[in-house]
């Protein structure tokens, strides 16, 4: 559509261009740039005069359109500047042209469509009129300021002017007044159709366009103005001002000398409101605030002086007053002030330019921007991308610092607050310390990863920019691997702590001051060496207990190479105990002068080897963890906390970034949310026994709640002590007994949640609370013990592995012995004996079968070490009982109860067939673990009856050959 339109452009051009050389120069302006030609002879005789009068209106104004074209923009653009500012002008040329040549296209096919359309008979009807095109297609058909730069240009073609004043009529006449002639036009004639048309639709059309029209009158003596209010201002402002300030495109749109309004005392002379900024003149120097970031607010925080009328005006640095004292003045002020920042935010100017829009009067109150910060303070030369609020940041944003400093994440009232990403160059490296990690009102706090640029990487708690609290520090480089779990204290180790050297294979479990091992502290070696002593930053000072892997304990002093050295006393295993001074003897041995003991002590109680139990008592042991959600607590359970208390369920700095995300997403309808106002209205839902059972095995199972992440930090910690090197069986008292408190702190936390969720619902915990759910702990424990069963189950191995290599060799004994004879052995009652359930074949003998009778039973037993939950391997033990009963019961015809002698030796055929691996530690860890409700009961009774079966076994050591009939 468009080249056909070209092709006609030319001819009219041309026609322009042989006109120009025959007219008068006299005659210029008023006779070849005038497209108002003699309207009012028009005809309004109906449609079809209406049509033919918007062609020869049409056919004019595209005859103007081409002498413009020609005699001005043409030599104009070819006149390009040299200069960087000139250029800059220059670009309004280019612009002024596209806008130009578009309309001018507009018009040709405009005219071509009525030509075709007089041209037939009976023609003209509402819809052969051209619809509206857009408003701010005039908006650019004006050259501002910039015809002062192509003067000799312009004269050429206007030589009948000669003066300034006569140069700027003869632009007005030729560049203003044949537009504005147009819309006049344009109106005058929608006004003669709309009286030919009935009322109805097409009429309401009309009134539209002919509406829209008026608005672009209105809107092109606006620009007018503005354009002639902002060239005063340039004229009476000097060349310091203007140097700075004159850009071609910006208009001034009140001036507080029209409009007197003063900025705070003193502060300003004249106050100057620009499109794009906001200047504020005082003597020789000015302040501009750009629009974008500038807020309009009712002066609340301040009382304004009796009589004066105040606005508050809030930028990312400064906060000043507008004064006034006419309160229809504030009133203006305030809604122009609010309009221009609203349209410089939007990008446009309004359409009429103070006309209201369908965008409200108000601008937003948050916004997205790019600002450098220019003042002193800790955001000196810090340039700030991101959300915005009342000359704050809030919300996103990124913040760099020209010393490479980088921060990414949520800012609130101008501060770093909740999560963010930041980074800090190293000085002496090229490197970067990268911090992932919760922030409060501009410093670290709460859980968060830092990644060190020296190969170390921190997970832990922060507070006041510090490592505080509970935290981990590892080192990955090769030279010298470490890793401490403990607490921090004023971003040093401080309090209990674990620290483990991986190069030289030992850990230190005990207490730190400033960084340095101090106080109580136990070293477990890889070689399984054992150790407890008092330290002095890093020193061992006094005496210790040194336990050796033969079960010898030596109590006095040592060196750190283990060297016995001044005053101990050494317990062998086998009884004999050595007492007195210990010395090397310069790599010839170790000299000793005392007494030796041979009389055999007493066997030590298990306990008795047992280290740390005194030393560092469990509730102090990871306090920093408790605190965390003790404060999480206390504050409310506050949503921003939500992911801050506690986060160790998190691996890596990605998987902590990904876990910031989950929790402003939305989620999946087939995902578990556990938002804290979902969890308090659960936790309210499931208060009888099962409910709260079921809830907790799904609250503690989730990563995602509070109990879940507690749990996890609190695996962290034990397996940071106990696994690898820390598999010392002189750990396990120390181990079991924190396992028991983790239930009975989960347990409290849990009472706390369910507490404050009935006080939002206004209700009280109820006095009479079911007494089945008095020991909550018991009710935790075996929902938590899978988390920790590795490490624990390894310690009782380790503890009992003596009695269980005992207990193998009896079973190896016991196996060798066929089912009947093994019966026989361990003085079965024969009436008691199976051998209705034994099938044999014709070359088979009740004597030699095995490994048949009591089957059901031993698979039963068999299942005790497929849970690790206490009260599900009682359970297994008492239906291994009633098998055995079931077996003799249908054997007899009739039901039969086992006392206690019937029980034991068929109970231990049943375990020596099941041949069950490390029995001991699982008999024991049962012992340790289990409910107190059960002791004194039934499956006490079970338990103490299994007990007795692996001592027994362990004192057998006969051979079935021998055919023994005695144990």
């Amino acid at each position: 559509m468009w080249e056909g339109n070209m092709g006609g452009k030319s001819s009219s051009l041309g026609n322009t261009e042989n006109s120009r050389i025959s007219a008068p120069p006299g005659d210029f302006p008023s006779r070849e740039f005038s497209c108002a030609a003699s309207f009012q002879a028009m005809s309004t005789a109906g449609i079809s005069g209406i049509l033919g009068s918007l062609l020869q209106l049409e056919e004019n104004f595209s005859s103007c359109l081409a002498r413009i074209d020609a005699l001005i923009l043409k030599p104009l653009l070819q006149a390009e500047p040299q200069d960087l500012k000139e250029k800059e002008n220059f670009q309004l040329f280019v612009l002024l042209n596209d806008r130009f040549q578009t309309l001018w296209n507009f018009t040709e096919e405009n005219s071509r469509i009525l030509r075709g359309k007089s041209q037939l008979e009976n023609s003209g009807c509402i819809r052969d009129f051209y619809i509206l095109w857009k408003g701010e297609v005039f908006l650019s058909l004006y050259i501002h300021e910039a015809w002062k730069l192509h003067k000799a240009v312009l004269k050429e073609f206007l030589q009948d002017f000669t003066s300034e004043s006569s140069l700027g009529l003869a632009l007005h006449l030729v560049l203003h007044k044949p537009f504005r002639e147009h819309i006049q036009s344009y109106l005058q004639l929608l006004s003669q159709l709309q009286e030919q048309l009935q009322e109805g639709s097409e009429q309401d059309v009309v009134a539209t366009v002919a509406q829209e029209f008026g608005k672009l009158e209105s809107f092109i003596g606006q620009v007018l103005d503005e354009a002639a209010f902002t060239k005063e201002l340039w004229k009476s402002l000097g060349y310091k001002f203007t140097d700075v300030l004159c850009v071609p495109e910006r208009r001034l749109l009140e001036d507080s000398r029209n409009l007197p309004i003063a900025a705070g005392t003193a502060r300003s002379e004249r106050l100057l409101l620009f499109d794009d900024v906001l200047v504020l003149i005082q003597g020789n120097s000015f302040q501009s605030f750009d629009l974008k970031l500038v807020w309009v607010d009712e002066n609340c925080g301040e009382k304004s002086a009796p009589g004066l009328h105040s606005l508050r005006i809030t930028t990312p640095e400064e906060t000043f007053v507008l004064s006034t004292k006419d309160p229809q003045m504030k009133a203006v002020w305030r809604w122009k002030l609010e309009q221009a920042v609203r349209q410089a935010l939007n990008g446009k100017r309004d359409f009429p330019l103070w006309g209201r829009s369908g965008e409200g009067s108000e601008a937003p109150s948050r916004r997205f921007f790019t600002y450098v910060f220019r003042m002193e303070g800790r955001l000196r030369g810090a340039t700030y991308e991101g959300e915005w609020l009342w000359g704050k940041p809030h919300g996103k944003g990124t913040l760099k610092w020209r010393d490479g400093r980088n921060h990414v994440g949520d800012f609130q009232e101008g501060l770093e607050h909740g999560f963010g990403i930041c980074l800090v160059p190293r000085r002496s490296e090229d490197r970067y310390d990268c911090y992932k990690c919760h922030w409060y009102q501009g410093k670290m706090k709460g859980y968060g990863i830092c990644e060190y640029g020296n190969d170390l990487v921190y997970k832990g708690y922060f507070k006041d920019n510090v490592r505080q609290g509970f935290g981990i520090l590892e080192n990955f480089s090769a030279e010298h691997p470490f890793k401490y779990t403990g607490q921090w204290e004023n971003d040093k180790k401080n309090g209990y702590g674990v620290w483990e050297d991986k190069e030289r294979g030992e850990r230190y479990i005990g207490m730190w001051l400033d960084g340095h091992r101090h106080g109580e502290g136990i070293v477990v070696t890889q070689s399984g060496l054992c150790y407890q002593r008092t330290f002095h930053a890093d020193k061992m000072v006094g005496s210790g207990i040194l336990l050796l892997e033969d079960n010898s304990v030596y109590e006095g002093n040592f060196t750190e190479e283990l060297t016995f050295v001044g005053k101990g006393k050494l317990s062998l295993a086998n009884g004999f105990v050595l007492e007195g001074t210990f010395s090397a003897r310069g790599g010839r041995g170790l000299s000793t002068h005392g007494v030796l003991s041979t009389a055999t002590e007493p066997e030590r109680p298990p306990a008795a080897d047992q280290l740390g139990l005194k030393e560092f008592p469990v509730e102090k042991r990871w306090t920093g963890i408790f605190e965390q959600f003790q404060e999480f607590l206390h504050s409310g359970c506050k949503e921003e906390m939500e992911e801050s208390f506690t986060g160790f369920h998190i691996q890596t700095s990605k998987e902590l970034r990904k876990s910031q995300e989950y929790l402003f997403c939305q989620r999946g309808a087939d995902e578990i949310s556990w938002k804290i106002e979902e969890i308090l209205e659960e936790l309210v839902q499931h208060q009888e026994p099962e409910s709260v059972q079921s809830y907790l095995e799904k609250a503690l199972e989730s990563s995602l709640h509070p109990l879940g992440k507690l749990l996890r930090a609190l695996t962290v910690a034990f397996q940071a002590t106990y696994s690898g090197i820390g598999a010392n069986r002189h750990l396990l008292a120390m181990a079991q007994e924190e396992v028991k408190f983790y239930s009975k702190k989960i347990w409290e936390f849990y009472q706390g949640l369910l507490r404050l969720a009935l006080e939002r619902k206004g209700r009280a915990p109820p006095e009479d609370a079911d007494p089945s759910l008095g020991k909550g702990s018991s009710l935790v424990l075996p929902l938590i013990l899978p988390g920790f069963y590795p490490e624990l189950s390894m310690l009782y191995m380790l503890q009992h592995q003596r009695e269980d290599e005992l207990y193998c060799q009896g079973i190896v004994e016991l196996s060798l012995f066929p089912d009947i004879e093994l019966l026989e052995f361990l003085d079965v009652q024969k009436h008691l004996w199976p051998l209705k359930d034994v099938s044999l074949t014709s070359n088979q003998r009740h004597s030699l079968i095995k490994d048949k009778c009591f089957l059901s039973a031993t698979e039963c037993l068999q299942k005790l070490i497929t849970t690790v939950d206490p009260r599900e391997k009682l359970e297994i033990l008492r239906k291994t009982y009633e098998e055995l009963e079931r077996t003799v019961s249908r054997l007899r015809g009739a039901d039969f109860r086992l006392s206690m002698d019937d029980l034991l030796p068929l109970l231990m055929f049943v375990v020596s067939r099941a041949k069950i691996q490390h029995l001991g530690a699982e008999i024991h860890l049962i012992r340790d673990l289990m409910d107190p409700t059960n002791q004194g009961g039934m499956l006490d009774f079970l338990l103490t009856a299994l007990e007795s079966c692996y001592e027994h076994i362990q004192r057998i050591r006969l051979h079935p050959k021998e055919n023994s009939h005695r144990s």
